[in-house]
């Protein structure tokens, strides 16, 4: 009799079991180049290390990277850094939104069967000249809006998950269109458990999130630290609304250090390590531990895990 087939989180340095992954930072970029942040790049791989020894000595054992291709992704770094710090790395292919691209980029170009076929050949075979695999897919939306490399992009990330069965992460800019982009992705195919919506606390609106989260689809924010937009404690009222309505368990929460400007390693803050340093701490102590598990061990586990739908793609 054949087993039934088995979840697994897909890392850098290979699959494990959801339940290894442990407390998660659930949105982080350790290497980022982009037109968008001149002057802000980060490639250093002893830097990344640096700062990702620090996440890992304030509780996290996981980490979820979400730079795709063509913005600086460094596969050999991810791995590099996993090695180093022992954490859990799980990276992204995909495109992010139409904007970080210039108008000569490639994957302007570039056809729907094409990007599938990037998407999944790096979810399957390895990323750039590695064996590290992906073990998410990224894509993006602009304000409002969806332009027509968006629209590929999703186009090929539907049918790379059909192919592998990984699951389809979304940068949602300022946080709109989240039950949109949930229906668009639907429609193509991919069902919203599968959909992890980022940046959804850029429009804290807890009725509108709640209303997302009966989808099925995941809810991740990322604005902790980020004092400049609002204090951590629109964020925890945020959560906490929305847990009242009963998705605490569709929660995920991440750092998103976008910028060498918010790393320790380049002389900036507020640093990596201040999601599990700082506000996870905050959140137990006035949500409880229960809640404080849930999104950041529970709830990881989850949204990142899923069944391989490819044979090729299986580890023994």
């Amino acid at each position: 009799m054949t087993a039934p087939p088995q979840a697994i989180v897909r890392t850098v340095r290979g699959d494990i079991d959801p339940a290894e992954l442990g407390p998660t930072d659930a949105h982080e970029h350790l290497f980022l180049e982009t037109p968008l942040q001149p002057g802000d790049t980060f490639q250093d791989v002893d830097r990344a290390i640096a700062e990702a020894a620090t996440v890992v000595a304030a509780g996290a054992r996981g980490l979820v990277d979400w730079t795709p291709l063509g913005l600086g992704r460094r596969a050999d770094g991810l791995v590099a850094v996993s090695e180093a710090t022992g954490l859990h790395i799980v990276a992204a292919t995909g495109l992010h939104r139409d904007a970080h691209y210039p108008p000569d980029s490639w994957a302007r170009s570039a056809s729907v069967a094409l990007l599938a076929q990037r998407f999944a050949g790096e979810l399957t075979q390895g990323m750039d000249t590695t064996q590290a695999r992906a073990g998410v897919i990224k894509v993006g939306a602009g304000y409002h809006a969806v332009s027509l490399l968006e629209a590929t992009a999703f186009e090929a990330a539907a049918a790379a998950h059909a192919a592998t069965g990984a699951p389809v992460c979304v940068h949602t800019q300022h946080g709109t269109m989240g039950e949109r982009l949930v229906e668009r992705l639907r429609g193509l195919g991919v069902a919203p458990a599968a959909v992890i919506l980022a940046h959804l606390d850029r429009n804290p609106d807890a009725g509108e999130h709640a209303a997302i989260a009966e989808t099925g689809a995941w809810l991740q924010y990322d604005g902790p630290g980020r004092t400049k937009y609002w204090p951590d404690s629109t964020i925890l009222a945020l959560i906490a609304d929305v847990a009242a309505r009963g998705h605490g368990g569709r929660l995920l929460v991440g750092g998103d250090v976008g910028r060498a400007s918010m790393m320790r390693a380049y002389g900036g803050g507020p640093g990596m390590d201040y999601v599990f340093a700082r506000f996870r701490p905050r959140l137990a102590r006035e949500l409880g531990d229960d809640l404080a598990s849930a999104i950041f061990e529970d709830n990881p586990a989850r949204a990142f895990a899923f069944v391989p739908t490819d044979d090729e793609g299986r580890t023994a």
